[in-house]
């Protein structure tokens, strides 16, 4: 292109014209061939006319400019109408002394207007040249005296000129000779001057290949045709041929062109630019959302532009003339007014905020508030834009709460850049790396590395993240004073609204505790707590893999004898301790590759790969001697012995339930033979273990089926021989399997807690039968009824009791209930409170099987027991057993001390009577006196023992009386 973009809608016009005005040019060369060219008649008031319009061109061009002097023109458009000032001068010098005119100050002649004439015509094209060649640029630098000293200098030279040509004329060349025509200076110049204006028209049309600064194609126009004039001049031979002539027309078409680019620039142009502007400015205003307010300096709206009229409080056309006082409330009116006053001040005034109710609701407003520049006569103006800022309100607002929520998270949030420098961390960072976050802006989260970490993680990491994808996992960090902890990190890239990656997000999460957690339940879920032994889960998966690795493999199903009695007497504490002492001295009694394991309670099991019966049996009677061992536990030595089962895969079982199943029903094979020994599984047991189950089942339903019925042993006063009381003892008679004895139901019943219905049936029954037999005129006696520890333990016994003795009229005195000593001691501050209820109801107390257990005194003391029962273990062998003998004396002499009484159960024989008798004991029971008997039974022993008594008392009387005679 040729030409500038901006430049084209002129350009084509300027070549458009140019171009013709190229073409009638060469068409007038060729008018000299033809006749009647060679002068043109009446030429001298034809030149008057066109030099006048020429110098009136030249005039306007000129007086455009300088009437726009003051509005901060470009040099160049100075200079131009400056120098086509002095242009015109000269072209008006050179009409004035043209042949046939007055004598202009000295006579006139062709050669002295021709230098007039060649004098403006180099004026013409310097200033072109000048033009073309200077920036085209405004200054508003520029000294206001510029104008009047470019017009001095112009007229100066113009003077100058005058007096050279006027007084000096010899110093110059000939330009014309009468009767030859120009001269060679003549034409040389006229072609030095084409050559000038033909370089100005170069300078110009590079000037159309920019931006458009000024009218360069009017002024290109000018230079060309101004050179094409000078052509003509070069041409003529005598002033009034026909190329004189059109060398003037050229040269006016030049003067136009050159007035039609100054008239451009300083009318058309700034006025189109102005158009543009307030078109612009309107399209600006009409464009604002917000609306556009005009405000005296006493706050009265002159003018209103409104965007949306919703943001208004009214129509515009109710505003005008108001204050802001009568538009705003009083609160909104003071921030208004305080913009305004600081506008006043300073010019301008920001960020003033008020709420407005207007018809669409409540908005926020942000005043924005410039002074306008004073006019001679005006007042002061201010313009006011009130910028509706409710959205962005929201959007901070949402802002805020999203950072608060991100700042006040629980989860550490990390934001880093590209090169992993950090930008952001929130409260929950700097908690858990001890960090503050002025510590670590800037900084790479590689100064949390403990070092734990493998590279490869790392290495994973970035492969993720510079493939713009998201990376989970796990981190090994330190924090500031040394800690180490886990971190469960989510780091996924931030993209903006291109989707470029801009920074990294890391979600952390501190995972220590909830890794030592897992840790935790791994192994809870596969060791005993108390033990540290392997439980069950544990337990198979060894013996899967040990029947992999052996032919043959042993099952030991290991159960404590009577643990339950020591455990309740030691309390749970003194029971774990014995617990992890029994765990200790079985696994130092295995090799390393069997498997101790503790299943609940007191239940341990061995498994034994590659043993068979022979090393089974030596090992297990090397288990029973290491648990035989006195062992001291909270102060006390304790012994106890062990029952062990023995199973053998495979021909006691394929599978590991088989195989426990059947080890556990030998061991209670060695519980029925009297503990503390060892025993294999047969299938007969298997029998043993299907009767128990069997009895179970059946034992749900004989409490309602009427199987249970009680049976009472009665207790002797060994002062006189009579009937004290009565024990109630439990039996149960079954339609299939007859008489079951209590050691085999009793078990299963406390077992299943049947025990307790069945207790409290016990309890209901023997004082029903109690109040029947004081009815039925027996004397009162006591009933004695065995608690179990799971009645003993149930809320409410207190008051169980005192409501079934007041439904059977029995007095309290009556009833004594039984407990056992594990019982009354495994948790003694509550059993003695559970005592002093009954007691204080009236219920009297008694301790059974006392001395089998591990009571404490000091507790024995403060229950207020009324009886000790001395259990048959010490009885069956105190005729010849020294140390049974030693513990029932001693026993009775504590209870004296203690303001108790005592009972021995389970006497048989005379000598065993007189032993217990001797020693002070005040009660027994036993098959020396009396089995346990049916009710109508004990009826008829205590009706017999009375007149047993009766009669011996009689007896008695009778010798006394035989003595009194005597």
């Amino acid at each position: 292109m040729l030409t500038h973009p901006s430049h084209q809608p002129e350009a084509r016009h300027t070549f458009r014209a140019v171009g013709t005005f190229l073409v009638l040019l060469l068409a007038i060369c060729w008018l000299p061939s033809l006749p009647g060219t060679k002068g043109v008649a009446h030429y001298l008031p034809l030149h008057m006319a066109l030099e006048t319009l020429a110098i009136v061109v030249a005039g306007l061009t000129f007086g455009v400019v300088w009437s726009a002097r003051h509005e901060q023109l470009p040099r160049n458009a100075l200079l131009l109408a400056c120098a086509f000032l002095g242009v015109g001068l000269l072209d008006f010098a050179h009409m004035l002394s043209y042949e046939g005119m007055p004598a202009f100050i000295t006579p006139n002649s062709p050669e002295k207007a021709i230098r007039y004439w060649l004098a403006a015509r180099l004026l013409s094209a310097l200033a072109l040249i000048a033009v073309a060649w200077l920036p085209w640029t405004a200054s508003a630098s520029q000294p206001r005296a510029l104008p009047v000293l470019m017009v001095a200098l112009v007229l100066l030279l113009v003077t100058a000129l005058h007096g050279l040509f006027f007084f000096d004329p010899h110093l110059l060349p000939n330009t014309f000779v009468p009767g030859e025509g120009l001269t060679a200076f003549k034409i040389f110049f006229e072609y030095a001057l084409m050559a000038l204006n033909l370089a100005a028209a170069a300078l110009l049309l590079w000037h159309m290949r920019l931006p458009r600064s000024f009218n360069a194609s009017g002024l290109f126009a000018a230079a060309c045709v101004m050179a094409q004039s000078e052509f003509l001049f070069t041409r003529y031979a005598g002033v009034t041929d026909i190329y004189n002539l059109a060398g003037h027309l050229y040269k006016i078409l030049a003067y136009a062109f050159l007035y039609r680019a100054a008239f451009g620039e300083t009318v058309q142009h700034p006025y189109a630019l102005l158009r543009a502007s307030q078109r612009q400015l309107q399209a600006t205003l009409d464009a604002l959302p917000d609306p556009l307010l005009e405000f005296d300096d006493e706050g009265r709206t002159l003018d209103v532009r409104t965007g949306h009229a919703g943001h208004l409080l009214a129509p515009s056309r109710r505003l005008l003339g108001k204050t802001v006082q009568d538009i705003l409330p009083p609160a909104d009116a003071r921030i208004a007014l305080a913009a305004l006053n600081e506008a006043r001040q300073h010019g301008f005034s920001r960020g003033r905020i008020v709420a407005l109710q207007v018809p669409d609701g409540t908005r926020w407003f942000e005043l924005s508030v410039a002074r306008k520049a004073l006019h001679p006569g005006q007042g002061q103006r201010f313009v006011v834009i009130p910028r509706d800022i409710t959205r962005r309100r929201h959007n901070e607002e949402a802002m805020r709460t999203l950072s608060q929520a991100v700042s006040q998270s629980p989860v550490p949030i990390v934001i880093t850049d590209l090169q992993a420098r950090i930008e952001f961390v929130n409260d929950a960072f700097t908690r858990t790396s001890e960090y503050t976050a002025a510590q670590v802006l800037g900084k790479n989260p590689r100064l949390l590395q403990s070092g734990k970490t493998p590279a490869s993680t790392y290495c994973s990491m970035w492969a993720e993240l510079t493939q713009g994808k998201p990376w989970q996992g796990e981190l090994v960090n330190r924090s500031q004073s040394g800690r180490e902890f886990i971190e469960s990190v989510l780091i996924y890239p931030v993209r903006n609204a291109e989707g470029v990656v801009t920074n990294y997000l890391a979600h952390k999460e501190d995972v220590t505790e909830m890794k030592r957690a897992a840790e935790r339940i791994q192994r809870l879920s596969h060791y005993d707590q108390l033990t540290g032994l392997p439980n069950r889960t544990l337990l198979d998966t060894r013996f899967q893999y040990a029947i992999r690795q052996s032919a043959t493999l042993a099952v030991l199903w290991i159960d404590l004898d009577r643990f339950k009695d020591v455990n309740d007497s030691l309390g749970h504490n003194g029971g774990n301790l014995l617990l992890l002492e029994i765990s200790h001295r079985l696994r130092s009694s295995l090799q390393d590759h069997d498997t101790l394991s503790r299943h609940s309670g007191d239940d341990f099991v061995a498994l034994l790969p590659h043993t068979g019966q022979g090393e089974a049996a030596k090992l297990c009677v090397r288990l029973l001697d290491a648990l035989a061992q006195p062992m001291l536990v909270s102060g006390h030595e304790v012994f106890l012995t062990a029952s062990i089962g023995i199973a053998i895969f495979p021909d006691d079982g394929d599978h590991l339930e088989a195989l426990l199943k059947n080890a556990e029903t030998a061991m209670y094979r060695v519980k029925d033979d009297g503990r503390n020994n060892y025993r294999f599984f047969t299938p007969e047991m298997q029998v043993h273990s299907a009767r128990a189950l069997a009895l179970g089942n059946a034992l749900k339903q004989a409490l309602h089926r009427g199987e249970l019925h009680l049976v009472y042993q009665p207790q002797i006063a060994l002062k006189d021989g009579s009937v004290v009381g009565a024990e109630a003892l439990l039996r149960w008679n079954h339609p299939q399997w007859g008489a079951v004895s209590p050691a085999e139901f009793i078990p299963l019943a406390e077992a299943s807690g049947l025990i307790v219905p069945m207790g409290e049936w016990v309890l209901n029954t023997a004082l029903h039968q109690l109040r029947a037999w004081l009815d039925g005129g027996l004397p009162m006696m006591t009933m004695a009824v065995n608690l179990s520890a799971v009645q003993f333990g149930q809320p409410g016994l207190p008051e169980l009791v005192g409501e079934l003795l007041e439904r059977t009229g029995v007095p309290a005195e009556g009833l004594e209930l039984e407990l056992t000593e594990a019982v009354a001691m495994k948790a003694p501050e509550v059993a003695a409170q559970k005592m002093r209820e009954l007691r204080q109801r009236g219920v009297r107390l008694s301790i059974d099987d006392f001395g089998t257990g591990y009571s404490s005194l000091n507790y024995l003391k403060r229950f207020k027991i009324n009886k000790l029962k001395i259990d048959q273990s010490f009885v069956r062998d105190i005729g010849t057993d020294p140390d049974d003998q030693a513990i029932a004396t001693a026993i009775v002499q504590m209870a004296h001390s203690l303001g108790m009484a005592t009972i021995a159960e389970g006497v048989e024989t005379a000598e065993q009577l007189a032993f217990l008798r001797a020693r002070g004991c005040d009660e027994v029971q036993g098959y020396h006196y009396s089995r346990p008997l049916l009710p109508e039974q004990f009826e008829s022993f205590v009706r017999a023992n009375l007149q047993e008594r009766s009669a011996k008392a009689a007896q008695t009387g009778l010798r006394v009386a035989e003595y009194s005679a005597i």
